[in-house]
């Protein structure tokens, strides 16, 4: 043993442990080297997740952006859609674990699942995407795609079942130390043919959103026999939303958000024998139909209302100063108007309705924006950033603001923040129109 620790010293000096062929057996006895060993076991009626000997229940998030905040608030595991040392490398510097994204064309995209050849290509990157990382101690998971089927014919899916089983045959052939799933879109008949078509799959991931607390129901409907993971949830989705009378999706407030993460998660995801976990969606900040929707985040790294939900949920305990809160009656105008059509250039006032617990002075801000809502893309597809629009804000005065609107006629939304002294912030915003 002295002489392979010695063996591994001078070759980790020189950055040459790769190229010398060391063999796993060289991280014997070392601290934080080699792969963890992890497993689906079931006891009783019971499954949970078993890493390197001890029970391992998931309370994770998406990204890997804010990572301190994230083990702050309890979160002990983090989720990439696409694989990456780098993102490992940052996972173990903060104790926390990954499911290890490795991704796959989409039929929405274009993709052929008859193509042979992009298929061939496809497998040898994925596996020289796992032989790359299989030994990474901060490894949990393989994840096999994001919602591959989505929005695919019912024959493009089966055929995308049949390559996720030829994929996880292969990945357990070069690495038993680490489950393999594969990441849905939702629930429902799917189920009977990814059960059929992949019984290789260790578990399943499943992304949620609006219907998270339907997830246990559908699992028994469908008589899917193996565990499951939430791999993403957060608010009611843009697609399940309501919507104005000029057809916008209508954004659930930060506070409406926060109670609803609640309710779902302890409907699907706590204390459900079969549920081996979560991912919170996003721990970080992307724009999907509007830059606050899905985010835990503001842009520029202000920690938003639901990370003390999950905080709770994760430890049991809330943080000792809680993130203001938005009202009932959300933004409004003195008339209560409930159409919001302005006329171009018209000036009108709105209000905010907003609190804190700790009875903390409040700042707000606002900003109007072009709305993007009405763009085509689906499945969490790349959108480009919609800046605030300048000079639109004319005045503010405690929860008032005056708001010039655009001379061109077309879809807006305005966006409030309410800050705390401490950064945190509660999220609002109004479909507007413009005529």
């Amino acid at each position: 043993m002295k002489n392979k620790l010695l063996l591994f010293l001078i070759c980790l000096q020189a950055g040459l442990l790769n190229c010398w062929g060391v063999t796993d057996d060289v991280y014997e006895g070392l601290p934080n080297t080699g792969p963890s060993k992890v497993q689906v076991r079931k006891v009783a009626q019971r499954y949970e997740l078993i890493r390197n000997g001890e029970p391992y229940f998931i309370n994770g998030s998406g990204g890997s952006a804010y990572l301190d905040q994230l083990v702050a608030a309890g979160g002990n595991s983090i989720r990439s859609w696409g694989s990456s040392r780098e993102f490992l490398d940052q996972a173990a510097e903060k104790g926390l674990t990954v499911c290890m994204g490795l991704r796959m064309h989409k039929p929405r995209h274009g993709a052929n699942y008859q193509d042979t050849e992009m298929l061939r290509k496809q497998r040898e990157r994925i596996l020289k995407e796992v032989e790359a990382l299989k030994d990474h101690p901060a490894l949990l998971i393989w994840s096999i795609g994001n919602e591959v089927e989505h929005n695919a014919s019912d024959e493009d899916s089966v055929r995308v079942w049949r390559e996720i089983e030829r994929i996880a045959q292969q990945i357990k052939q070069v690495d038993q130390n680490h489950p393999v799933i594969t990441v849905i879109a939702g629930v429902g008949k799917k189920l009977e043919d990814i059960q059929k078509l992949c019984p290789t799959l260790d578990a399943i991931g499943i992304n949620s959103y609006g219907r998270l607390s339907h997830v246990p129901s559908e699992i028994q409907k469908y008589n899917f026999k193996k565990p499951y993971i939430i791999t993403e949830f957060g608010p009611r989705g843009w697609w399940e939303s309501p919507k104005t009378e000029w057809g916008l999706p209508i954004e659930e407030t930060s506070t409406e958000k926060a109670k609803f993460y609640y309710t779902a998660y302890k409907a699907a995801i706590d204390n459900k024998p079969n549920c081996l976990g979560s991912y919170v969606f996003l721990w970080g900040n992307k724009q999907e139909k509007t830059h606050t929707w899905f985010n835990m985040f503001l842009p520029d790294g202000s920690p938003v209302e639901m990370i003390d939900t999950m905080q709770y949920l994760w430890t049991g305990q809330w943080p000792e100063n809680r993130a203001p809160e938005i009202g009932s009656q959300r933004i409004y105008v003195e008339s209560r108007t409930a159409s919001h059509v302005y006329e171009a250039s018209s000036k009108i006032q709105f209000e905010v309705e907003a609190s804190d617990p700790e009875s903390d002075e409040l700042i707000i801000k606002w900003d109007l924006r072009k709305d993007g809502s009405d763009n085509p893309s689906v499945g969490g597809d790349w959108e480009p950033r919609i800046a605030p629009i300048e000079g639109a804000v004319v005045s503010t005065e405690s929860n008032k603001v005056v708001i010039e609107m655009p001379s061109q006629s077309g879809n807006y939304r305005l966006f409030t923040y309410i800050f705390d002294p401490s950064g945190k912030v509660a999220t609002v915003n109004l479909p507007l129109r413009v005529r």
